[in-house]
């Protein structure tokens, strides 16, 4: 490791001097219940920066989506390329394009990524009013999560009732949207308990070219006894989205909410359903099974146009199969009790795609097993020790002919947790990670590049201090990710491409401060330098992400039923995806104002949330394309302009 990034090591530990002569205070960092080891923990002091926002958080953001929700925390850059957010891009730790395949989604630890196809995880599938948390893990998490948790980890964690409890709410905003929501809920004596909700949404969005509608049904059932605990799990989504495609520079000047004339006909609808059957079994006073078996079906037809050409309706389906049991374990030492966990992932994905350039046919399977150890060394310390063994097979078939692409990846990792006080805790972490190359990025079937790409394979190193003195509590975190071989598209040759060597350095500050019972003030300024390190574009910074990004929010409980809120987010400029060669116009940072207030007297709550209250005009997404003459250029995805959601809600309770 060269001298400059020992630096990135050193900063936490400067500021523990720094600390030192408040870290006697009568406070105390906050315990948390997290399921960032794969099971759920009371304050595991794993060596990682969590973020946890919780229900109260949710409710008094008045987010009507996941987007709006993230849009802003610390580490994370969104990118979206419709207004309504359905084909948005949660990105942590700076992948740009690739994002989706390098942030692993989960919800209640159900994947939401798909590992057979670049799809995108569907972030619309996820209902706010059913969810209890969400934890954000930044950071590597590979040797525990596998395959394309490079970046981070969002785990979204549903609510379970523990009571009769149910609600009805209707929502109205700008450009015609709705949005219909009822559920119900309740536990009974016998241990059974039930969540049964359906919401409807409807929209024109910003843009022309641009309806959406969408339809979702959710159950859940849960069964406690005495030993653990059995759950059920069903959805069903019905999603049609109409798509306006991008804009050149004249085309946004002009008017930013047209859709050029190729893209009139451009759509996707889809349909989706998941099954999961749960277990949690206690097998003695120190060791517990856990598992789950999961079917997920999604059926999709689109459309697609190139400004070259139109498009012509395809269609794509998806089948994936994942079995994911797992053994927890309390281990008594003389230093005190260690947590094993020890566990196999086994997925299996059909896909199939039919195009005008022919069938993209993917069998594929993944079988993973994975062993951890949080280990106590004395009472301020704890140690982690982690190994992964994945092997995937595929079978990919075009019209060309057949290819089997198998191979097998280890990864390994290792921290410290060091917390000398009730306020102060420090970490150091080193964790391998790896993404195995998805059947559109081993193949190209609209210009029919050969067979095959590389998979990526990476080391990721984080270091970080978290404290808390009276009501401020502060984190601060320093990274370096270093990739071999990581996939992309480069725009400019339409192939997938393997980078050869990339580099990610960054920092990122955050803090909280409870000004007074009433007021609260939360901030964060994050730090980050993605290059590419090696190959032909050896220099150049990785597109679609921003180098300075930052939030202050204030929150405002005036009365015991209002709450206000104001926030301000902010990117610095990017280099456009598919731009490796950087020399291409970059897309301008831009910083957005967005406010909000919510009521709730039992049984009535309302919330009213404007975004982009000052009416800016800016884009958060831009990509590297061709237009009629095939010169290349770059296209925008204009976000929209000062708009509103009001929600009224009636919950029994």
């Amino acid at each position: 490791m060269n001298q400059q990034s020992h630096s990135w090591w050193v900063a936490p530990l400067l500021l523990t001097s720094l600390y030192s002569s408040s870290s006697q205070a009568d406070t105390e960092l906050t315990p948390l219940m997290v399921s960032a080891t794969r099971s759920e923990q009371v304050n595991p002091l794993i060596p990682a920066s969590i973020r946890l926002i919780d229900r109260q958080q949710i409710e008094r953001s008045a987010a009507s989506n996941l987007l709006q929700l993230l849009n802003g925390q610390s580490g994370i850059q969104i990118s979206s390329l419709v207004g309504d957010g359905s084909q948005a891009v949660v990105d942590m730790r700076g992948f740009g394009p690739t994002a989706g395949a390098n942030t692993l989604i989960l919800i209640d630890g159900r994947r939401l990524n798909n590992s057979g196809d670049r799809a995108n995880p569907d972030l619309n599938s996820i209902d706010l009013k059913r969810v209890e948390r969400i934890e954000i893990l930044q950071g590597s998490a590979g040797t525990l999560f596998g395959n394309q948790a490079v970046g981070g980890m969002i785990n979204i964690i549903t609510r379970v009732p523990e009571k009769l409890s149910g609600q009805v709410s209707a929502a109205i905003g700008s450009d015609h949207h709705t949005n219909l929501h009822a559920g119900i809920g309740d536990r009974l004596d016998n241990g059974l308990s039930y969540n049964l909700s359906a919401q409807q949404k409807k929209s024109d969005n910003y843009r022309e070219q641009n309806e959406a509608e969408r339809t979702d049904l959710n159950l859940r059932a849960d069964y406690r006894h005495r030993l653990g605990k059995l759950f059920f799990e069903q959805q069903w989504i019905d999603d049609e989205q109409e798509n306006p495609g991008s804009l050149f520079a004249e085309e946004l000047a002009a008017d930013r909410r047209q859709s050029a004339d190729v893209y009139a006909g451009d759509y996707t609808n889809s349909e989706s359903k998941v099954s999961r059957l749960g277990v949690t079994q206690d097998l003695n006073a120190h060791w517990s099974l856990e598992g789950e078996l999961t079917y997920r079906k999604n059926e999709r037809e689109f459309q697609n146009s190139f400004r070259n050409f139109p498009g012509s309706p395809a269609t794509q389906d998806r089948t994936v199969k994942s079995f994911n049991p797992r053994l927890i374990g309390n281990l008594s030492l003389p230093t005190g009790d260690a947590l094993i966990t020890a566990g196999a992932d086994l997925e299996r994905t059909d896909y199939t795609l039919h195009t005008s350039f022919g069938p993209q046919i993917l069998d594929q399977s993944i079988d993973a097993i994975y062993l951890q150890l949080l280990a106590p060394v004395n009472e301020e310390t704890r140690f982690t020790l982690g190994y992964r063994h994945a092997r995937i097979d595929n079978l990919i078939e075009t019209a060309s002919g057949s290819d089997r692409l198998d191979d097998r990846i280890d990864a390994a990792s290792a921290g410290l947790n060091y917390t000398p006080s009730k306020q102060l805790r420090l970490f150091l972490r080193a964790d391998e990670n790896y993404r195995f190359a998805t059947v559109d990025e081993h193949t190209n079937v609209v210009f029919g590049q050969p067979v095959g790409i590389d998979n990526q394979t990476g080391r990721s190193y984080e270091s970080g201090i978290e404290w808390q003195q009276a009501q401020l509590t502060s984190r601060l975190l320093v990274y370096r990710l270093d990739l071999e071989q990581e996939i992309s598209y480069d725009a400019s040759g339409f192939v997938n491409t393997n980078l050869e060597e990339t580099r990610r350095r960054g920092a990122s500050l955050e803090a909280q401060w409870q000004v007074s019972e009433q007021l609260s003030l939360d901030g964060s300024l994050t730090y980050s330098d993605p290059e590419i390190t090696d190959g032909p574009f050896k220099g150049n910074r990785i597109p679609m992400v921003a180098s300075r990004s930052a939030k202050l929010a204030g929150h405002w409980q005036f009365t015991t039923a209002w709450n206000l809120f104001l926030e301000g987010v902010f990117n610095s400029e990017r280099v456009v995806s598919g731009d490796f060669n950087n020399t291409l116009e970059t897309l301008p940072g831009y910083g957005v104002l967005n406010t909000g207030a919510h009521f709730r007297t039992a049984p009535w709550h309302a919330s009213l949330r404007i975004d982009n209250l000052l009416d800016k005009h800016y884009s958060n997404s831009a990509a590297a394309g061709f237009d009629s003459t095939f010169t290349q250029r770059v296209g925008y995805f204009p976000a929209p302009e000062r708009n509103f959601w009001l929600t009224v809600n009636y919950s029994i309770e």
